[in-house]
This record gives C-alpha cells, structure tokens and sequence, in this order.
C-alpha cells in the first residue's frame, strides 16, 4: 500500500505541476499603455464664395457641410483653417489694412475667419465698414482636422501649413 500511494503522490504532483498557469489560455490583466501614435489628420478645401454667402450687418458668412468634424474633434481634438495668401498658405484669422489709393492711411480692415462645430465649418469676412463689403473676393479655404488629443501636440507650429503638412503628410 505504501507504494500505491507512493505513486498517487507522484501522479498528482506532476498534475499539479502540470495545472499551473500557462500563456495559453483566457487573457490576463492589461499591461502598461504604449507610446502614443498619430492621430487621425486629415485636411479639405472649401470655396468661400463671396456673391452666395450671408450678409448680416459686418459679418459676411457661408456654412459648409464636414462630416469630418466628429464630436471627438470638437471635444478633444482641433480644426485649423488656411488661405491661399500671396502664395502661400496663411492660417487664419487673418485681418489686413486696405489703404485708400489717394491717402497713404488704412481706410478699412478686414478679417477673414472661421468657426466650427459638430459636421459643419463656417467661413466668414468681418469688415470695419459696410463700404468693405462690396471688396471681398472669394477664396479658398484649406481645413485641416487632427482628430486626437490636440494638447499632445503642441510642439506643431500650427501656424505654418508646410509644418504641419510636412509633420502628418498632407497634399499642398
């Protein structure tokens, strides 16, 4: 009899031994988070056209449908705007001086800006003068939408369309 249980002790240690945890199996607690990665970055153009926008007393507006403007962007991430300025892109707002051609001093300003929501983009001139109004000229607004944590990338200069095309690999 010693020796059946001998060999009972035997057998049960090795499937002890053999029950211990194995890598194979259900998965176990997370590990610690990885470096984090790019967001998502993308850009669109819109066509700011003066003679379809609304006029409401300075202010002279058009809405443009983005359905790449998500409630993560708006909450979290971060929508920049860029006209094509003098060559180059220009990111907004962006005010400028009119002088009249008989006097050397600014008779008006003008700012182009924008504002942004949940699927939609807004494009719009404010002016110092209604006067200015008649001025405007159309444009081409260039959008660029980082869909992450905007925070995590403030070492972008954000004011240079070339860096931040060059950084996320955006068309000119």
């Amino acid at each position: 009899m010693r020796s059946a249980l001998r060999v009972f002790s035997v057998v049960l240690g090795l499937l002890v031994v053999g029950c211990q945890e194995s890598t194979v199996g259900p998965p176990g607690p997370r590990g610690p988070r990885g470096p984090a990665g790019d967001p998502a970055v993308s850009s669109f153009v819109v066509d700011f056209d003066v003679s379809e926008a609304a006029v409401n007393g300075l202010f002279v507006s058009s809405a443009f449908d983005a359905p790449e403007l998500s409630p993560s962007v708006v909450e979290t991430g971060m929508v920049t705007a860029y006209v094509r300025e003098q060559g180059t892109w220009t990111a907004l707002p962006y005010t400028y001086g009119v002088e009249s051609p008989d006097l050397p001093a600014v008779d008006y300003t003008v700012t182009l800006g924008y504002a942004y929501e949940v699927d939609f983009v807004e494009v719009f001139y404010e002016v110092s003068t209604p006067a200015a109004i008649d001025a405007l000229s159309d444009q081409t607004i260039k959008v660029v939408v980082l869909d992450g944590r905007a925070s995590s990338y403030a070492n972008v200069n954000w004011s240079d369309y070339s860096a931040v095309a060059e950084r996320f690999g955006l068309s000119n």
